[in-house]
């Protein structure tokens, strides 16, 4: 008799696989475009480029009126005011348009005409003879430096490659490159007879252009290092007063203080203008220029009512117009800003 033993075999498994879902979330920036009125008291709109909407209105503190120079730095807003005998740089909030601090002038520093941002710091320019363009501490708003022209009347203002640039409301309209560091004199641009009035800087591709207020209209393209004439854009007939430029995917577009207003896009490599954008009746006298997103947006001189347009860049037609609240008018500045 036999015995048969009975074998036990196990079959092991592998555990079931756990599938571990990570979730990330992704913080959404918008940006926005600001507009600065030259109204008393001074109002800054935060605006909707896509559409065209109104989201929120910082109205400045009393005796802080006739906004001129908008820029943004750091995730705040900075607003100049025209005004005299004491002026002011108010830094807003841009999520609740509120003040956060002012920075307020040094005598004889009367009427900020112009405002850019560079390596950490706010740079104000002042309609004042002497000339000057602070360099203004953004955390704390008090003066770091200051550089004093031997030109009167700052006009606009520009960065390229490290450096300031700085056009004036002189005959002719010089523009001055400057040490950020120590706020001095680089070199000194002297233009063509007749260009006078450097109301409009902007820079592309390595190069500065000075647009000027004269008649007809015109744009100097400038060597940034040796701070020379390398060819002229003369606007065509009407397109007088050159008072806004910008830049935008490789062209140029200047603005006019005409009725009605015009915007030109030049070619920069040769200096030649490629199409016109004619703003509708009653946008006149453009004051202000800035591109965000793929679009050129303008501000015009106008009252009761401010205007901003929103142009396509490649026909130059007008997509859709912002139409400011009773009592902002004269878009006198722009700005943009990602939150």
């Amino acid at each position: 008799m036999s015995t048969v033993e009975e074998a036990t075999f196990y079959i092991v498994c592998p555990p079931p696989s756990v599938t571990t879902t990570t979730t990330t979330t992704t913080a959404t920036t918008v940006s926005y475009v600001f507009v600065g009125y030259h109204t008393s008291p001074g109002h800054v709109d935060k605006i909707s480029p896509s559409t065209m909407t109104l989201v929120k209105t910082f109205t400045a503190p009393r005796g802080h009126y006739n906004v001129r120079g908008l820029t943004s730095l750091s995730g705040y807003v900075f607003v100049g005011y025209d005004v005299t005998p004491t002026t002011y740089v108010d830094k807003i909030y841009p999520s609740t348009m509120t003040l956060v601090k002012t920075y307020t002038a040094l005598s004889p520093r009367t009427a900020v005409y112009a405002l850019t941002s560079l390596s950490g710091y706010v740079f104000v320019g002042y309609y004042a003879s002497p000339a000057y363009v602070d360099k203004v501490s953004p955390s704390t708003m008090s003066l770091v430096k200051t550089f004093t022209s031997k030109h009167g009347y700052v006009r606009s203002l520009t960065i390229l490659s490290g450096y300031i640039y700085v056009g004036y409301s002189t005959s002719p309209g010089y523009v001055d490159k400057i040490s950020p560091s120590t706020m001095t004199l680089v070199k000194t641009y002297t233009p063509p007879s007749g260009h006078n009035k450097s109301f409009a800087l902007t820079s592309l591709s390595g190069y500065v252009f000075a647009g000027y207020y004269t008649n007809p209209g015109r744009v100097d393209k400038i060597n940034p290092s040796t701070m020379s004439l390398i060819k002229t854009f003369t606007a065509p007939t009407g397109h007088n007063l050159v008072h806004a430029l910008t830049s935008l995917s490789g062209y140029l577009f200047a603005g006019y203080s005409t009725n009605p207003g015009y915007v030109d896009k030049i070619s920069p490599s040769i200096m030649s203008l490629v199409k016109t954008f004619t703003a509708p009746r009653g946008h006149m006298y453009v004051h202000a220029l800035i591109s965000l997103s793929g679009y050129v947006f303008v501000g015009y001189e106008t009252s009761p009512t401010g205007y901003v347009d929103k142009i396509s860049p490649s026909t130059m037609s007008l997509v859709k117009t912002f139409t400011a609240p009773s009592g902002h008018y004269n878009s006198f500045a722009l700005t943009t800003l990602a939150t």
